[in-house]
């Protein structure tokens, strides 16, 4: 049987352990993640050194061609600041774990930070006018409650400029790379045409593949 990725795979599942099982996710996310994405694009350590450049590049091609490029933005797990340190100053940037931001608040004084879920964002209805989530969805327990808090915090006709991995047997070489830190509990891929399924309450700008297969990028407005 083939899982509908577009959706939760906690759907039908009885609430009590399904929800015990998406904190046991997050605590992975909260306590255990110590990856570097910026030492990783910083400087050549492994494949994926290159994979991060790329996205990176990706992503401020899409925030230049399609946001507010002089508005403070919302980078929705910013990890440690990959692509947050390229938005305007002023931008923010949420993430579950507390290591993370704090090399953030080193390499970025200009960008603040907080700490928080992006199933339950910790901000006021329509704070921003372009939210940016990359190579997070992937993670989430709940995607659909995540980009339902995408929305809530855009203001009208607010992008939402995102990623996520695309279904490719080269991720199965993932591990290979000795900068990639292993043991996540729960990491989807996705085919575009699921990503379109996600974001049937947005008003869908853009669903590519990269280049390289290896990610589909999207571009969607509030409605």
């Amino acid at each position: 049987m083939t899982t509908d990725r577009s959706k939760s795979p906690l759907e039908g599942v009885p609430q009590p352990a399904a929800e015990s099982w998406a904190e046991w996710v997050k605590d992975y996310y909260r306590h255990v993640e110590s990856y570097d994405w910026v030492a990783v694009a910083d400087r050549v350590s492994g494949p994926e050194t290159f994979f991060h450049r790329s996205r990176a590049r990706s992503v401020r091609s899409l925030v230049a061609r399609h946001a507010d490029s002089g508005e403070p933005m919302l980078d929705a797990g910013c990890g440690t600041g990959l692509n947050l340190r390229h938005l305007p100053p002023g931008s923010i940037g949420l993430d579950l774990n507390r290591r993370h931001l704090a090399l953030v608040e080193e390499r970025l004084p200009n960008h603040p930070v907080v700490l928080g879920d992006v199933e339950a964002m910790p901000f006021e209805d329509e704070s921003f006018g372009t939210v940016v989530c990359t190579e997070v969805i992937e993670h989430v327990p709940h995607p659909a409650r995540a980009l339902a808090e995408v929305r809530r915090v855009l203001r009208p006709a607010g992008v939402l400029i995102g990623s996520v991995p695309a279904r490719s047997p080269i991720w199965r070489l993932r591990s290979l790379s000795r900068t990639c830190g292993g043991g996540e509990p729960f990491h989807e891929h996705y085919r575009p045409s699921q990503v379109r399924t996600m974001l049937c309450d947005f008003e869908v700008v853009r669903v590519k593949r990269s280049p390289d297969s290896l990610n589909v990028f999207f571009v969607a407005r509030s409605r």
